[in-house]
């Protein structure tokens, strides 16, 4: 049976589109790809063109200048929209300042404070990405660079484990995780949803390796294969889908064959797309109520990668918007395993690593949280494990956040941020929301757009060497937990298994419920028994930081600390 097309008709918005599933095996890869391949929009070319771009070293010749000028457009058109932004503040800062002076209250006084120090936020917000984002320009296009490319990918086939540019630095890293530690991975997975029954949140060491390998292995994904389609002659991408292929994806399929997981990811960026670049200094806050319920606002940059508004005419908003590629192709693997497995419900989980992945991830998991149909009709939303995790939202967001997720009588769901103190982006950005008094939430002097009162989502925690317990800073906004490290293993067998060693093989054992595991960008991993949902970022502290950390931790429960 061939697969149903998404279809394409108006929808409310940030609603996503009905989809009939198809629920044999061929189907179902043909309808994740169909999902994927329509956010992809393909510009007008000629014959000539056409002509040229098939001709390889002349292809290569007009994909790099092509990168070069668009990369640059966007870099003068952040320019336009920040400095543009920039003087509308100040000029509305000046004529609300003028207004407090001639009322003369006391609250006028202390506002007029309020303006310069929002206004000076700003400032140095803008005056940053102008000084940083052109060397980030220029190095982000030498690393593009065709022979450049080819060379490192020849030195790291010697010395980097054949692997992309974030996992070089570890080129064992895809041997470390044995078998049976995959294998009490997707056990857990597997758990039914805890009862609420009491304050106790159990963090999973063998769901959290487990899920930091398949955050890690999509950064092998490359995007310059669907660049090609979008600008070459690939009129026949709809029947073989070959164009979202690319270099590293045979790294992707190693480890999934290794570890039984059925559907590969298919997408992902890397420190070196200076789109991300522009996306992570974009940090004015914006609402996005029309998207989250009881959410207020966001960083900017990360909204505008999971629900974007400009670059869409409306017409193509529905099917083009990353959200909608991911929630569909949720809902199509839910239906598809369900279906499959007699009817059995299937987990969800996120998981993502730094900047961008992770930021994505969170405003998906709250949209999922709020709107929990959009996770299919046999879809349990489960947690999200993500690594070094960056400020995301405004106070209003994660306290509307947590009424949810940790609401009296629901089933228990935790967003763990995994930090560690030498993680910038964890624990470097200003995050002076997180420190709020909620008493002081909602006054005039909090309720503002100052790009400083980010706060985070989610309970910290923060891993610490063996004997030394984690902890779990105790954060204004975020209700008190008792945690505890938990896995199928002992402290003696963790220690003993972290040298690096090639995976032994046994026989698996069956899961007595199916998970689904899922990746940001339409990214869908999945075992032979449903596995879970998962997200992604750039990176600050390498993967390798996190996954030798995790490796180094004490069992049981954690401290709790004063932030």
């Amino acid at each position: 049976m061939s697969a149903a097309s998404p279809p394409s008709q108006a929808v409310p918005n940030g609603s996503v589109p009905a989809l009939n599933v198809p629920h044999d095996e061929r189907g179902i890869y043909q309808t994740l790809r169909e999902i994927r391949a329509r956010e992809i929009k393909k510009p007008p070319r000629n014959s000539l063109f056409s002509f040229l771009f098939n001709i390889s070293p002349i292809r290569s010749a007009i994909l790099y200048i092509l990168l070069v000028y668009l990369e640059t457009l966007r870099y003068f058109h952040w320019l336009y929209v920040t400095w543009e932004t920039f003087f509308l503040r100040t000029w509305d800062g000046i004529v609300e300042a003028l207004k407090d002076l001639i009322r003369r209250t006391p609250e006028s006084e202390e506002s007029q404070g309020t303006y310069v120090s929002d206004w000076l936020a700003y400032a140095l917000f803008a005056f940053g990405g102008t000084v940083v984002l052109p060397f980030v320009l220029v190095l982000c296009l030498v690393a593009r660079f065709p022979p450049l490319t080819g060379i490192y990918y020849a030195w790291s086939a010697f010395f980097g484990g054949n692997h992309g540019l974030i996992n070089s630095s570890n080129p064992n890293l895809f041997k470390s995780l044995t078998v049976e530690q995959a294998d009490a991975g997707k056990d857990a997975l597997a758990d039914p949803l805890e009862p609420p029954t009491d304050a106790v949140r159990h963090f999973n060491f063998d769901i959290a390796k487990l899920l930091l390998q398949i955050a890690s292995v999509v950064y092998e994904h490359s995007n310059d294969a669907i660049r090609n389609a979008a600008f070459g002659g690939v009129d026949s991408f709809r029947r073989d889908f070959t164009f979202l292929e690319s270099p590293g994806d045979a790294t992707i399929r190693r480890f999934c064959r290794q570890f039984d997981i059925e559907y590969q990811p298919i997408s992902g960026t890397g420190p070196v797309e200076f789109g991300d670049w522009l996306s992570d200094l974009d940090a004015t806050m914006v609402s996005c109520a029309d998207y989250i319920p009881n959410f207020r606002r966001v960083h900017k940059g990360f909204k505008e990668r999971v629900f974007p508004d400009k670059g869409l005419r409306p017409a193509e908003r529905q099917d083009q918007r990353p959200y909608n590629t991911i929630s569909m192709s949720v809902k199509a693997l839910v239906a598809h395993l369900s279906a499959r497995h007699a009817g059995q419900q299937i987990n969800v989980w996120f998981t993502g690593h730094s900047l961008m992945r992770c930021a994505t991830a969170t405003l998906i998991y709250s949209r999922m949280l709020m709107k929990p149909e959009e996770v299919g009709e046999n879809g349990i939303l489960r947690d999200a494990y993500l690594f070094a995790a960056p400020i995301v939202a405004d106070p209003q967001s994660v306290i509307a956040f947590n009424e949810k997720i940790f609401e009296q009588g629901a089933p228990k769901r935790t967003m763990w941020r995994i930090t560690s103190n030498d993680d910038f982006v964890a624990t470097g950005l200003p995050e002076f929301g997180d420190h709020l008094p909620i008493s002081d939430i909602e006054s005039l002097h909090t309720d503002r757009k100052n790009n400083l009162f980010f706060s985070h989502f989610g309970i910290e925690i923060v891993l610490y060497d063996h004997p030394h317990s984690s902890s779990v800073p105790d954060h204004r906004l975020t209700p008190k937990h008792t945690v505890v490290i938990d896995s199928a293993f002992t402290q003696a067998e963790i220690r003993f298994c972290r040298p690096a060693a090639p995976p032994s093989r046994k026989d698996h054992r069956s899961l007595p419920q199916y998970v689904l595991c899922l990746s940001l960008e339409a990214d869908i991993s999945l075992t032979d028994r449903p596995t879970p949902p998962i997200n992604r970022s750039p990176s600050a502290a390498p993967i390798a930081h996190y996954w030798d950390q995790l490796d180094r931790i004490t069992l049981g429960t954690c401290d709790r600390t004063i932030d």
